[in-house]
């Protein structure tokens, strides 16, 4: 495991290993929310390696074992306090002989207030070591991703819903992002993007007021803990938070994606696993004696031919995966003794053929199967579904250019076909149209949107979807009167390929904007006036090894054409995006509100080994096409409130000490996994955060005098 995976991955078993009771076994104590950071970051076996008996959820009744003291692993909320004070005051016998707490993210001073004073009144404080506060309060999908709350966040910020109030969604979502920044040592530069596209939130974009909140919160956590960020050895200069929103780049979550991790989470019906790091897909596949049999697939960073492949070009992953299983049988040639000449696949079928003799190695089999399997169903979901020509229109529009790099005159005569075609998906009629909107920039006029509604025969939702689009910035109807250049506008400006320039893929082309961004940053080229600072004093130049200015030249006059931008997979055919490497320079982290999609997380991984960093991009939900287009729909109407992931609390009943307590129960009944099918992260990385985690101050005085606190502290009884 490496990237932000790693990191805290690394924090949180530093943390376990911290708490070596006398007695050496100790328990585990989660909430249903605290337990989803452990379930992503860590796996089962790693963490009962440390000594650790049980894993309990705290609202799950209990049974006692006052001989054994208990690491608390929670989120700071009313309810989890509650019941966290309860296993120590319900019941004549305490839960536990101590307790280790440590809390997700900081106490907020009426909450810290509450707990002390229950604490206090209960007599509960003896049994309290400590108590720290981890600030960890997001979740890792990827090596080098990550996701914060509200899911709501992109109709929070872009619907029109009254009632709803943005500031709150942001200063949730920047409260996260201060873990994010703990959790890596950083105090980072903040630079944001200084206006919406389109003419939304006029005032102040969304990207600067969660800048400013996290600016906030940054300095508080600084000033309380003046020993951060910790001392690096060698020195390395400070990372970048970069944030930006949605509208950026409308046109990214609605084109195909022709890699391997796209076409699954956009063609096929997979689901997301429990502990959110991948996608579960059914996998069919014909046993030995020739029947039909089902078995769920786990698609994560645990499954390394899946990684090797998951940001390929489709028409790449298949010479993967006959190379890597070559590799397989050179080292295992006693496998191959037995078959004959041929040791060495050409094809798939050579491949599938020596896997049917290979029954010494059945996972082997089955993980490759699997991968066949639903490379080629994607494919054949390309085939049916005209993905083909859809494919070329969408990169002919969000591109400028046709692939010979001519200007494309027949875009409307090659769509209609394709709006009346019943083996196209309305959804992708939708998303066609949608690009097409935003092709034209200034908008269509409404007599045309509704003819070309009528040819795509779509739903009132799709309808309403594209209807949508003016709240993410795009222009729907067609304006004469000329506008002022924008960022999104300039780098749409035509720019031909060389006629000796290699072409890379057809339906490739399209080099999201997030690309181009995170190349200007590290090359000082990034317009201070287009991506802001929070802070005027970390506007001068660079540490980071460049000499130039920031934001000389601009990021539209970098030189390079978004259209012309070769894509890095094409070039790089044996590389293997998002493994383990050595990097240099300062850290970059790019915030996108309103969802990121699988471009964009590709983007990330290429652009972090073209240059050599450490770069690690979040939001609040990595997006879908099929999502997109729902969150669209819902653009207009009232913001859905967030489940709740802890129930409410209720005290326990005078007859707890009397009643009979039920098995305890271990994580993994909990949240319904298993040892040996467990997907929590597990390796740690070599990167490490000595954080002030490890600092704590004295919280409880006898005087009427209350201290205030955000930073770490330990309670001593």
């Amino acid at each position: 495991m490496s990237g932000i995976a790693g990191i805290m991955n690394k924090r949180l078993m530093d943390s376990i290993k911290s708490v070596q009771p006398p007695g050496k076994w100790k328990i585990i104590v989660v909430d249903s929310k605290s337990v989803r950071i452990l379930n992503a970051a860590c796996k089962m076996y790693d963490i009962l390696e440390e000594n650790v008996t049980l894993v309990e959820n705290i609202e799950k009744k209990r049974q006692p074992y006052p001989s054994l003291e208990a690491f608390y692993f929670l989120t700071p909320c009313r309810e989890s306090i509650l019941r966290l004070v309860d296993d120590f005051t319900a019941s004549k016998t305490p839960s536990y002989k101590a307790a280790h707490v440590h809390f997700t993210s900081g106490l907020d001073d009426a909450l810290f207030d509450d707990l002390n004073r229950k604490l206090k009144s209960t007599g509960a404080s003896e049994y309290i070591l400590n108590l720290k506060e981890l600030y960890v309060d997001f979740m890792v999908a990827e090596s080098s991703v990550f996701t914060v709350e509200p899911i709501t966040g992109f109709q929070s910020v872009f619907g029109d819903d009254p009632t709803c109030r943005i500031s709150d969604s942001l200063r949730q979502t920047a409260k996260q992002l201060l873990s994010v920044c703990a959790t890596l040592g950083e105090d980072p530069i903040i630079r944001y993007q200084s206006q919406s596209e389109g003419g939304i939130h006029p005032k102040v974009s969304p990207a600067e007021r969660l800048a400013n909140y996290v600016q906030q919160e940054v300095d508080d956590f600084c000033r309380l803990n003046p020993n951060f960020p910790p001392p690096r050895h060698p020195p390395q200069p400070r990372a970048t938070l970069l944030i930006v929103d949605r509208s950026i780049d409308p046109a990214a979550p609605l084109l195909h994606e022709f890699t391997y991790q796209a076409m699954i989470n956009d063609l096929l019906p997979v689901e997301d696993t429990a502990n959110h790091v991948g996608v579960k897909y059914i996998h069919e596949f014909h046993q030995a004696d020739g029947s039909l049999d089902t078995k769920d697939v786990i698609l994560d960073e645990e499954d390394n031919v899946y990684k090797s492949i998951r940001n390929m070009h489709i028409a790449e992953c298949s010479d993967r995966l006959i190379e890597k299983f070559n590799e397989f049988m050179h080292e295992n040639k006693a496998a191959t003794e037995d078959d004959g000449p041929k040791s060495t696949a050409k094809s798939l079928k050579d491949m599938k053929n020596m896997l049917n003799n290979l029954p010494q190695y059945q996972d082997l089999k089955a993980k490759y199967s699997a991968h066949l399997s639903i490379a080629q169903e994607c494919m054949s979901f390309f085939e049916r579904h005209k993905l083909n020509s859809v494919g070329t229109l969408e990169q002919n529009m969000v591109t400028g250019e046709t692939a010979e790099g001519l200007s494309p005159k027949t875009i409307v005569l090659d769509m209609v076909p394709l709006l009346d075609d019943p083996h196209v998906s309305p959804t992708d009629k939708a998303r066609l149209l949608m690009l097409y909107i935003i092709w034209k920039e200034g908008g269509i006029f409404e007599d045309d949107k509704r003819k070309l509604f009528e040819h795509a025969k779509l739903s009132r939702d799709l309808r309403t979807a594209i209807n949508n689009l003016p709240l993410i910035g795009v222009k729907l109807t067609r304006v004469r009167s000329k506008e002022k250049s924008s960022f999104l506008k300039k780098r749409r400006e035509k720019h031909r390929r060389d006629k000796d320039e290699e072409t890379p893929y057809e339906l490739s082309r399209y080099i999201p904007v997030l690309k181009k961004v995170m190349d200007a940053q590290f090359t000082n080229t990034l317009d201070p006036q287009q991506f802001s600072f929070t802070r005027e004093s970390d506007m001068e130049p660079s540490s980071d090894g460049h000499n130039q200015a920031v934001g000389q030249g601009g990021m539209p006059n970098s030189g390079v054409s978004l259209r012309t931008t070769k894509p890095t997979w094409s070039s790089k055919k044996n590389s293997t995006l998002g493994a383990s490497r050595a990097t240099n320079g300062a850290k970059l982290v790019i915030f996108v509100i309103g969802g990121i999609t699988y471009s964009e997380i590709r983007s990330v991984y290429e652009v972090a080994e073209a240059h050599n960093r450490d770069i690690f991009i979040g939001s609040t939900e990595i997006l879908r096409p099929q999502q997109f287009i729902e969150h669209l729909t819902h653009l207009r109407g009232p913001v859905p409130l967030p489940a709740n992931i802890i129930p409410p609390y209720v005290p326990p009943s005078p007859k707890r000490q009397s009643d009979s307590v039920s098995m305890t129960a271990s994580l993994m009944s909990h949240m319904h996994i298993n040892s040996s099918n467990s997907h929590l992260s597990s390796k740690s990385s070599s990167l490490s955060m000595s954080t002030s985690s490890e600092k704590m101050s004295a919280a409880y005085e006898d005087g009427k005098e209350k201290k205030k606190k955000k930073g770490l502290k330990k309670f001593f009884g």
